[in-house]
């Protein structure tokens, strides 16, 4: 269950370019960025 929200300034380059390939890929934003962070390793305590 997703519960916690990140907040992120962006230019408006780079929000065109992540919604450009989250359009390009069939996807939302939110599951663009979390598929990026399913590339991250494992985190190795809770750190938050």
């Amino acid at each position: 269950m997703k519960t916690e929200k990140i907040f992120i300034r962006v230019t408006k380059y780079e929000k065109l370019q992540l919604a450009q390939e989250a359009a390009k890929r069939g996807m939302t934003l939110s599951e663009l960025i979390r598929s990026f962070i399913a590339k991250l390793p494992e985190p190795k305590s809770d750190g938050a």
